[in-house]
């Protein structure tokens, strides 16, 4: 059931944003973005550093991550892609929007029982921002979505054996601060 409502989603995420573009006439801005992310399924806390584009409602982000307070036995690294819809537009002090988010993370635990996750998260979730001056934004969401993970370990043992994307699926749940700066 999960599965065929991934894919889905993914698939439809283009028309979407089809949908949203509704003046061609609108120039788009280009700008930098920083997110912090707390993540529900890792209990960890991301930092994500990345590129920003906003044309009308309509805003992307691009970015790769890493987790700040990394523990010398744990590696984490990521890479997101964000959607934000606001239908009210950016003209007001306080802004709401719509947030969804497609993420990869990499997680490698070089503990005693070594193992490597890679991690699917597909969220979506609604959030607010306020205009701090012309072109700088500092906002927060609360997302919630499902994910999905391969495992790979070289122990033995039958409870840390190999796992294959989509074998299991979860729900999570994200909170994220962001700041944004649009040239």
């Amino acid at each position: 059931m999960i599965r065929p409502l991934l894919i889905t989603l993914i698939l439809l995420s283009p028309l979407v944003h089809q949908a949203q573009i509704s003046d061609s006439k609108t120039t788009g801005k280009l700008g930098v973005s920083f997110n912090t992310g707390f993540n529900g399924e890792l209990y960890t806390l991301l930092a994500t550093p990345g590129l920003a584009y906003l044309k009308g409602n309509s805003q992307f982000e691009l970015g790769l991550g890493f987790n700040p307070f990394d523990r010398t036995d744990q590696t984490l690294l990521s890479g997101e892609v964000n959607y934000k819809y606001f239908p009210n537009g950016l003209e007001q002090k306080f802004n709401l929007y719509f947030v969804t988010q497609l993420a990869i993370i990499h997680n490698q635990r070089n503990t005693y029982y070594p193992a490597t996750y890679n991690y699917l998260f597909l969220d979506a979730g609604y959030g607010f921002q306020i205009k701090l001056f012309d072109g700088a934004y500092m906002g927060t969401n609360v997302k919630v979505g499902t994910f999905t993970f391969n495992k790979t370990s070289g122990n033995p043992y039958e409870g840390f054996h190999s796992t294959d994307f989509f074998d299991e699926t979860g729900l999570n749940l994200e909170f994220q601060l962001h700041l944004n700066y649009y040239f």
